[in-house]
């Protein structure tokens, strides 16, 4: 991935956005549901705060070290083998993470869009697009997020409106009835969802790197209310029973609008809005692997890996994801820890000894 400065403060924006929210939008209110129960609209915020300080150990590392990527920045922290065996790390996390992402479209495609389909194709095609993605480069894929970005909006804001009519307000009472602990072990669930250490990769392209930080946070903040607004929409209008029952409460809701008989059946808009924000999250991530690939190893190029790590994942989506029940037990019992050492301790660690080494630097230099 070439570092000269192509992408503006815009593009980083869009695409912080599209990470933010990508598979969430359908998976995370039922999942907040189950926890936090009438809740979940207050655990979405709290999740958002957590996605924050993720955000802001991201930025004081790229200030710390300014035109370096999150592998070469571990390699400046912690030595080159050190922070070579660390980037290993990361790789085998986020491929696990991509693995399990494909998985998860396939089966929502196959379950609730097309049952008669084989899961195998779903993956294949959008593989493909992710393949085609990643030889035209980070900023072909911002471009085109920023053209499907005005629509984005306006599918969001269409949805949002036509559900409005429909809430009813009883539906979240009692208000933490069972104090803040539900509250925030769904809000902690949920944020490990987020993974902003992903965009650590794009801060060097920036064009302005004075905007950088705005850009970021911005896009977290507005994609972290698109959460929170769609969480509470589907408490609101389904309740609580069939928000925490349902794998994908967000689907049903657009399949409960009914305007005047006229507005009705439009879930294939909110299917289109997740597949925008699903492509850029998961284009985001692959690239992001071929950036580790090229840092660790030293090459001077990855095209020629693009092809065989898109098989790579597609074998380890079918051995990862075996079906919706397994995914939904290991996010609540296991993921979200995993998630926890990659996105919060171990950028955490690093940015402590990164501190630490500056503050020394300082320190003989003024001696």
């Amino acid at each position: 991935m070439s570092k000269s400065k192509k992408l503006s403060s815009l593009q980083l924006f869009i695409l912080t956005f599209g990470l933010t929210t990508g598979s969430s939008i359908l998976d995370l209110p039922g999942a907040m549901a189950q926890t936090a129960r009438e809740d979940a609209w207050i655990a979405s915020l709290f999740s958002l705060i957590i996605n924050l300080i993720m955000v802001v150990l991201c930025l004081v590392l790229s200030r710390l070290y300014p035109g370096q990527t999150l592998f070469e920045i571990l390699e400046s922290v912690l030595g080159r083998w050190l922070g070579k065996a660390l980037s290993l790390i990361y790789l085998f996390y986020f491929l696990i993470l991509t693995s399990a992402l494909l998985g998860d479209l396939g089966t929502f495609v196959t379950t609730e869009v097309m049952p008669e389909t084989p899961i195998e194709a779903i993956k294949i095609i959008f593989l493909i697009v992710i393949v085609i993605s990643a030889y035209k480069g980070i900023v072909i894929l911002a471009r085109l997020s920023e053209l499907l970005f005005p629509w984005l909006v306006l599918l969001l804001t269409l949805l949002i409106l036509a559900l409005v009519p429909q809430t009813n307000w009883t539906h979240i009472r009692p208000i933490l009835e069972d104090g803040l602990g539900p509250v925030m072990s769904a809000g902690i669930q949920a944020a490990m969802f987020q993974e902003p250490i992903v965009l650590m990769g794009l801060l060097p392209l920036v064009k302005q790197p004075g905007k950088q930080a705005r850009a970021f946070l911005g896009g977290t903040v507005v994609g972290g209310l698109t959460l929170f607004v769609l969480t509470l929409l589907s408490v609101l209008v389904l309740g609580i029973e069939q928000t925490s029952n349902s794998n994908y409460p967000v689907f049903i809701l657009a399949k409960a609008i009914n305007i005047g008989n006229i507005l009705q059946r439009v879930e294939g808009m909110l299917i289109t809005i997740w597949i925008m924000t699903f492509f850029i999250k998961i284009s985001l991530l692959f690239l992001l692997i071929l950036q580790n690939f090229q840092t660790v190893f030293s090459l001077k190029r990855t095209t020629y890996l693009i092809f065989p790590l898109a098989v790579l994942l597609f074998v380890f989506a079918s051995n990862i994801y075996i079906n919706l029940i397994y995914l939904i037990h290991m996010v609540q019992t296991v993921w979200w820890k995993f998630a926890a050492i990659h996105l919060v301790f171990l950028p955490l660690l690093v940015c402590l000894i990164a501190l630490i080494r500056h503050k020394r630097t300082a320190t003989a230099a003024k001696s």
